[in-house]
């Protein structure tokens, strides 16, 4: 029976806080105020500081893994110089994720850069793939003796919609053809990083985590919104799957995108991480610079999301078209309503046990352990199996969910999976 991972997820920077990096300058220089919103990082929920005791709180849930990721700002704050403590910490952490038998997936790259980075040697320069990829080849260096599952990259095409589509995460450009070049980028640093973790620990497993809508017509009787919501689907959900088996980066969407660039990816992929929360509908407008609308037709979360439970189920069917492992990365709700969390970890459990038996799906992590600081918007949506009492020094107080998740999880671990595809 092949092992499966029940765990929760995090990154470095929503969680830590005691950084600088990119996002702090946006902060600080007020470019979140103009998106309508001014949230406060404020140190996230303190984890650099109380790490042991979460690490702890995962072992009292009996989760056997934790997807996490490390602060490149910490690690090389100033270009080509590394932090000897920082790293030392890193290490503690690992260490002590593998005393507790939790195994440690790592994240190299979650959205946030060094402050330096984009004035430098931006995504969008073909230059920003060496300096990415000597920082991780440190990183990979120091802990790769002790890391089986590596992820390169969370959500490449989101964080460059953010920053180089919508401007509204650094470096704030708003030009689709940088943004794609800063896509294909990113997708040669993962080669780059690929090759070398298995240059030097040929048992290790390097993926990639990539955020999967649902998109339906939002007028089925009109064709022309059913025509755009397959180029959406097809942009969103496909093109980066089709990439890595075809060698090309390549798509075209009418007044908005044409790219079509040749990359060696050459199927370098060991499994695919499905990031999965909700479904959106599509809708064409009559603006040739800004022709598509989407939105939620029942929201739910505090997010504005619409839950779609079944949706995890196409996804996961189309990714394990791809031939490669399957681990769901991220699956989470933003809620104060504990009991429409656990309905929420209910109905995607269900799908994921089903998917099991079909499917080479390997793991399930809960986004997110703790409640944090979200992109864009602050510390008010609770995405967390542990509440942070941001009033009172941090407090952690683990929620209901979170014991019902392990109740889940002591049901499920008895499904076996099957390599049947």
């Amino acid at each position: 029976m092949t092992e499966f991972y029940w765990g929760a997820a995090t990154s470095a920077f929503q969680v830590e806080g005691h950084v600088s990096n990119d996002f702090t300058e946006w902060e600080s220089l007020g470019y979140f105020r103009k998106n309508g919103f001014n949230p406060q990082y404020n140190n996230g929920c303190n984890h650099w500081v109380r790490w042991q005791e979460d690490f702890d709180l995962l072992k009292e849930l009996n989760l056997n893994s934790y997807r996490f990721s490390i602060e490149w700002a910490r690690i090389e704050n100033i270009k080509n110089t590394y932090s000897e403590t920082a790293l030392t910490q890193y290490s503690e952490m690992i260490d002590y994720l593998i005393s507790l038998n939790i195994e440690p997936f790592l994240t190299l790259h979650h959205f946030s850069h060094p402050q330096w980075f984009h004035s430098a040697t931006p995504w969008h320069k073909v230059e920003a793939v060496d300096a990415f990829c000597n920082y991780a080849k440190t990183i990979i260096d120091r802990f790769g003796d002790r890391i089986k599952y590596w992820i390169t990259f969370n959500e490449p095409l989101v964080w460059a919609l953010a920053a180089y589509g919508a401007g509204k995460f650094p470096p704030g450009y708003k030009n689709l053809k940088l943004m794609m070049d800063a896509v294909k980028n990113m997708l040669a640093a993962h080669v780059c990083l690929y090759d070398y973790i298995k240059n030097n620990y040929q048992q290790a497993k390097i993926g990639m985590a990539k955020h999967f809508i649902i998109f339906k017509e939002g007028r089925e009787w009109i064709l022309l919104d059913k025509t755009l919501t397959k180029r959406i689907h097809e942009f969103f959900n496909q093109m980066i799957l089709n990439a890595f088996s075809q060698n090309r980066l390549i798509f075209y969407l009418p007044t908005l995108l044409k790219y079509d660039s040749p990359i060696n990816l050459n199927n370098k992929i060991d499994f695919w991480g499905i990031n999965y929360y909700y479904k959106l509908y599509a809708q064409l407008k009559f603006n040739l610079k800004n022709p598509i609308y989407l939105f939620p037709k029942e929201p739910e979360t505090d997010m504005g999301w619409e839950i779609y439970p079944k949706g995890l189920k196409k996804i996961i069917k189309l990714v394990a078209s791809t031939g490669k492992e399957i681990i769901i990365t991220e699956n989470g709700i933003a809620t104060n309503d504990d009991e429409l969390r656990k309905h929420f970890i209910k109905k995607h459990l269900k799908i994921v046990k089903k998917a099991r038996k079909k499917y080479k799906v390997r793991g399930y992590f809960y986004w997110s352990l703790l409640d944090n600081y979200e992109w864009l918007i602050g510390k008010s949506k609770r995405f967390g199996l542990i509440k942070i009492d941001y009033e009172n020094s941090f407090n952690r107080i683990i929620k209901p969910s979170a014991f019902y998740y392990t109740k889940l999880i002591n049901k499920y671990s008895k499904v076996k999976s099957e390599k049947k595809i």
